[in-house]
Order: C-alpha cells, then sequence, then structure tokens
C-alpha cells in the first residue's frame, strides 16, 4: 500500500518481497515438520527431500517476482514519476527493522537447512532492499532524483536473482540424484581398486536425500 501512494517502484519491490517472505516463511515451515516424519512403506526413502522442493518452490516465484519488477523499473525509468521520499523513508525503515528481526532468529538455521536458507535469503534481501530503499527515499527528497527508484529495483531484484540461482541450482541437483559437490567418485573408485582381490568396478550410484544426507 505503501509503496502504490508514495508512487515508489523500489518500495513496491521491497513490499513484494516482505509479501514472498510471508509465504515462504510458511511453506519452510510445513517442509520442516513433513521432512521430520520417518520412512514408511510408501516413502522408503523418508520425506526428507520436502525441504529441498521448498527451496526450490521459494526460490523460483522469488526470481519470476524479481523478473517482473525489473520490467515494471524500466518503464519507469524512461518515464519517471514523482514519488513522496518522505513515505518511502518511513515505510522502509519499519521493514528493514521487521527483516533484520527475523534475520537474527533464521541466521543460525539457514547454515544447516537449504529450505531454511531460501527462506533466510528472502529475509536477507529485503532487509539490504530496504536500507537501498531508505538511502533511495533520503535523495530524492533532497535532490528530486526520482529515475534513481529505477536503477535502486533493478539492482535489488539482480541481487536476489543471483543469491536464488545457487539455492536452485544446489536443489535440483538433489532432485536429479547427483553426486554431492564434495565427493570425487574417481577417488573413490581409485580407493576401491586399490583393496585386494578387486579387479574392477562398475556403476558406482552416490546422491543425497538432502543438503545433509
Amino acid at each position: 500500500i505503501g509503496g502504490i501512494l508514495s508512487g515508489s517502484l523500489s518500495l513496491l519491490s521491497d513490499a513484494m518481497h516482505n509479501f514472498s517472505d510471508g509465504v515462504s516463511l510458511v511453506v519452510s515451515y510445513f517442509a520442516v515438520k513433513i521432512s521430520g516424519k520417518g520412512a514408511d512403506y510408501k516413502r522408503t526413502f523418508g520425506y526428507k527431500r520436502t525441504g529441498v522442493i521448498a527451496a526450490v518452490f521459494n526460490s523460483v516465484t522469488l526470481i519470476a517476482i524479481s523478473i517482473l519488477l525489473m520490467k515494471e523499473a524500466y518503464s519507469k525509468f524512461i518515464r519517471p514519476e514523482d514519488i513522496k521520499g518522505e513515505m518511502v523513508i518511513i515505510i522502509a525503515t519499519i521493514g528493514l527493522i521487521s527483516n533484520l528481526l527475523a534475520i537474527i532468529i533464521l541466521r543460525s538455521d539457514s547454515k544447516k537447512s537449504l529450505n531454511i536458507k531460501s527462506a533466510y535469503l528472502h529475509l536477507l534481501g529485503d532487509a539490504l532492499s530496504s536500507v537501498a530503499v531508505v538511502v533511495g527515499g533520503v535523495l530524492m527528497t533532497l535532490f528530486n532524483v526520482f529515475w534513481l527508484d529505477s536503477v535502486l529495483t533493478v539492482l535489488i531484484n539482480l541481487y536476489i536473482i543471483r543469491e536464488c540461482y545457487h539455492v536452485v541450482k544446489e536443489s535440483i541437483n538433489i532432485l536429479m540424484q547427483g553426486v554431492p559437490e564434495n565427493i570425487n567418485i574417481q577417488k573413490i573408485n581409485d580407493a576401491i581398486l586399490t583393496i585386494n582381490n578387486i579387479e574392477d568396478i562398475h556403476h558406482i550410484h552416490l546422491w543425497a536425500l538432502d543438503e545433509k544426507n
């Protein structure tokens, strides 16, 4: 609402990311609950990949939102509009405080789970974008450089796309049963061949259930 009333696309961008954060945290919460279930006759490997699927969903959604906002930023850059800088500063500051509190809560767990990491990245990106929006609001208020709003929007979203790309890349590797990046199959092959009475080895298969197992 603040982004629409103030006419600031960068603030609207920040708001959209905050809204997607709320959705991603709900998705991540249920993913954590489901992934904790033990194996059964239907899912013999358990439900650990639920968190990985949630990470892909969260990250792809955020990438799509970022692309749409950058497209709108281009239009605003070509045809700049007046922006209420004071309103931008106040609302972005409130968003920044909220994001910082959430980041503190999730930081330690983000190192243990791709699912939590994707939610953490949402919040980190929002915190950084809130800082940029506050600074941009000050500059727009003082110097009427309204084109800066579009530039900030693009920079914020490029950063978020970059961070989400790494999460999606790692998650897809797990879902495709790819070899974990920290494992070298050739070294395993060579080590096995050094064992007495083993002449050859075929079809080595290594994969991960999630980012930890």
